[in-house]
């Protein structure tokens, strides 16, 4: 059974209203983006044309000019034949060149890559660009294959020329494009044509935005937006709800002074509620507009006040929320345990890259996780949740649709987590609740297409400590904070990315020093630099991740060299640490502790050569895949709770909803915990509870982890794992079966939870029983998967565009 169609955000709100619970609770929301009829727009200016700065236009060439686009590896036949640039793939990986254009300013930034092209056989194209004039090929390449470029599309081959417009997945200047290299296809043997290609600055790509809803960033962060262009004004029709106000954020990316206006009533009967000018482009200014007064059937109305025509303003945000309302609820929130008040807020951290074994919550020896301890004291703290992914592009997106790997088809880099999937964002942005991402890494943003149902986005280029952009929780903290304040009186959702214990290792200072022993530095670098000559993978060797056979190759001793990343390792967990109590204590301060329900979790761990490798997202071993899961609310969570079950990463979302009152999307793949905590409150020992928890609805499911083959990421790329926990123990099957490894691996979960002892040959009987339960998985996520990202069966053109304008479709 496919995973149901789901229009746009408008008509998701009356579909999740609907699903599984009754009544209908009072609209506390009203979304301008939602409400925006674009036949009120008036005044808009006529269309300024200018000639594109960045366009190879091959149908204007002469026989035999190609435009200064050369044959790199992997081509052959490079000519324009008929306005078309034609060649052939040899490889995998051919590469065409050229110099950027002259006519581009080296200090803006890329916007996109455009290319009109039509091939015989592939499935991808991509592009980038480099600071050299003359590439080293073999290197450009040999990264590629590890880490892909930051342009790609996925190509449609066959007899039809495609227009494909790739977007950068993390913010690019031009400066950093000297040479613009694209890659066609992804085959060997394939014939391909080019019309155009097109490099789109930010300027050029401004200049085109239309008026109209959209998904605009300044400074990488983003905001759902209505945008204007002077000297349009344009007026929405809106039930203001009592005690209302507008979450209004203000941007522009004009030079001179741009004020905006916001009125209400129509002709002589207008009132002003806001007059604010901005002189600072490329930021966003938060400007709240107070509503209380104008309770009831209203016409806002949106306007420029700015001499030039064409002038942008960007509507940021723009919802008209109520103040000291708390959620909306359309189920009984936590029914198994008896009903609760449903929290006003919800906080998601994940701590990337953190293994559950490292936190003195889980009793690792040093004491690297005061203040998470303090939740997990106050709150409900899971001894084996399993993570269903163990690297972050993939497992972000399985916690955040409630969606194992092989239903949300996220696999590979450049993967985009199709439209038509439910987030955890989009049942809150449904419900009225107020949301905001905060992303450390552009696989938990718009790369991966997880800023669905997020009203705003801090992606991690916006943080400004370029020395320590890898440790983002002190800067997201702060946002964070003062976020919350804004919205302390209105239900929201918080997903707070926070990537401290993500490679490299070293910790800010007094972290830095906690454990390592700072004059050991240098060493340790000098090691590394003896030691990546011979990493064989070039991303592993671009990040600095040997194996142990690649250290001992070196002459360096694995346990000393480990040892020093692990002792860093620590110090960024105790410096993320510190600023979750600071976040902590910003709620208490605030009086909202017990009013926001809080998880912590981790999407993965790292490996520190326990099964021979450092890195992450390569096995399923359990130093990746055990991660953290704490959930805290004074007085409603049970205190200090250690719940033994096995349970899964994508039941987060299931709780989350349960916990809430809302109902969970048709068809997810995790369930709710809620059970497993009214267990909890009953007591008794370990089978007691779970036998409790089964009485009140809970399914005791296998857990699975996935590693999927892929052309690239984290390696090695051929190899295809799958790990499921079943009563207590634990198989590993490797298909294909690696060259001298058996094809099942078999462990002892409870006693053996890094899984080092294999001890399939002594119970061929266990191995016999998952390998049957693993199989009934496999068949049930296959028959769940999602459509492929961007398929477009079953939606309106007016839906279509209304997801293009947020960017969900490309």
């Amino acid at each position: 059974m496919s995973v149901k169609s789901l229009a746009f955000l408008l008509a998701l709100t009356l579909i999740l209203l609907t699903l599984g619970c009754g009544g209908s609770g009072e609209a506390i929301t009203v979304h301008l983006v939602d409400a925006f009829d674009p036949e009120s727009v008036e005044g808009t200016p006529t269309q300024a044309s200018a000639e594109p700065q960045g366009l190879w236009d091959f149908s204007a060439a002469a026989a035999g000019d190609t435009l200064g686009w050369k044959a790199g590896p992997g081509v052959t036949g490079l000519r324009v034949v008929d306005g078309k640039l034609v060649g052939r793939s040899t490889t995998d990986f051919p590469l065409l060149y050229a110099p950027r254009p002259e006519a581009l300013d080296v200090n803006d930034g890329v916007h996109s890559i455009e290319i009109r092209i039509r091939a015989s056989a592939g499935a991808n194209v991509s592009a980038a660009g480099v600071p050299d004039e003359a590439p080293n090929f073999p290197a450009v390449i040999g990264r590629a294959r590890g880490l892909p470029w930051n342009l790609a599309s996925a190509l449609e081959s066959g007899e039809e020329f495609q227009d494909i417009t790739m977007l950068p997945g993390r913010s690019t200047r031009l400066s950093q494009a000297t040479t613009v290299m694209v890659r066609p296809v992804d085959v060997p043997g394939a014939d391909f044509e080019i019309e155009t290609i097109r490099l789109v600055s930010q300027a050029e790509n401004r200049a085109s935005i239309p008026s109209g809803v959209g998904w605009q960033g300044l400074a990488d962060i983003y905001h759902e937006t209505i945008v204007s262009r002077s000297p349009e004004t344009f007026s929405v029709e809106v039930d203001v709800p009592r005690n209302g106000w507008l979450d209004l954020d203000l941007g522009t990316v004009s030079e001179g002074a741009v004020t905006f206006h916001v009125t209400v009533g129509e002709g002589d009967a207008q009132d002003t509620l806001l007059t604010q000018t901005l002189t600072r482009p490329h930021r966003w200014q938060p400007a709240p507009v107070d509503l209380s007064s104008h309770a009831g059937p209203q016409r806002l109305t949106f306007s420029l006040d700015v001499d030039e025509e064409r002038v942008v303003g960007f509507w940021g945000s723009p919802p008209i929320r109520t103040h000291d309302t708390m959620p909306a609820t359309t189920c009984t929130p936590g029914e198994a345990l008896g009903g609760i008040t449903p929290p006003q807020g919800v906080i998601l951290i994940l701590g990337d890259t953190l293994r559950k074994d490292h936190l003195s919550a889980y009793g690792y020896e040093r004491r690297t996780s005061p203040n998470i301890d303090s939740l997990a004291g106050q709150g409900t703290l899971f001894l084996d949740n399993v993570s269903q992914a163990t690297w972050t592009k993939v497992s972000a997106p399985a916690i955040m649709t409630s969606l194992y790997p092989t239903s949300h088809r996220v696999a590979e880099v450049s993967d985009r987590l199709s439209s038509q999937a439910n987030t955890l964002a989009e049942s809150y942005r449904a419900a009225g609740f107020a949301t905001v991402a905060y992303s450390s890494v552009p696989f938990t943003g718009r790369y991966t297409n997880l800023h669905q149902g997020f009203e705003e986005l801090h992606e991690a280029s916006s943080v400004e400590d370029p020395a320590h952009v890898a440790k983002t929780a002190r800067e997201y903290v702060d946002r964070a904070s003062d976020w919350i304040d804004r919205h302390q009186d209105t239900p929201f959702f918080m997903f707070l990315h926070v990537f401290d214990p993500h490679d490299p290792f070293e910790p800010r200072s007094p972290y830095d020093a906690v454990w390592a022993d700072p004059s050991k530095k240098e060493h340790h670098e000098n090691q590394l630099d003896q030691i990546r000559p011979h990493i064989d993978d070039p991303i592993l060797k671009a990040f600095g991740m040997p194996t142990k056979a690649e250290m001992e190759a070196a002459g360096v001793n694995p346990r000393e060299f480990v040892g020093h990343d692990v002792d860093w390792y620590d110090g960024s967990i105790l410096g993320m640490d510190a600023e979750i109590g600071r976040l902590v204590r910003h709620l208490r301060q605030r009086g909202l502790e017990g009013k926001v329900q809080l998880v912590f979790m981790s999407d993965h761990g790292e490996e520190f050569i326990e099964h021979g490798r450092m890195f992450h997202g390569q096995t399923v071993y359990g130093e990746l895949a055990g991660v953290p899961l704490i959930f805290s609310r004074p007085g409603v969570m049970p205190e200090g709770a250690k719940i033994p079950a096995t349970v899964r990463s994508i039941d987060v979302m299931p709780t989350l909803l349960d916990l809430s009152g809302l109902p969970a999307p048709e068809f997810i793949q995790g369930e709710s915990l809620v059970p497993l905590f009214a267990a909890a409150l009953q007591g008794g020992d370990p089978e007691q509870l779970i036998a409790s928890a089964q009485a009140l609805g809970w399914t005791k499911p296998v857990a699975v982890t996935e590693k999927a083959i892929t052309t690239a990421g984290v390696p090695p790329y051929d190899t295809q794992d799958f790990g499921i926990v079943s009563d207590g123990w634990k198989l590993i099957h490797h298909a294909p079966r690696p060259e001298g490894a058996p094809e099942f691996e078999l462990f002892n979960h409870a006693e053996d939870p890094l899984d080092l002892s294999d001890v399939a040959a002594a119970n061929p009987d266990i191995v016999a029983k998952l390998k049957a339960e693993l199989e009934a998985w496999k068949n049930m996520v296959e028959q769940n998967k999602l459509p492929q990202a961007d398929a477009a069966e079953d939606m309106s053109p007016k839906e279509l565009d209304r997801l293009r304008s947020l960017g969900y479709i490309q």
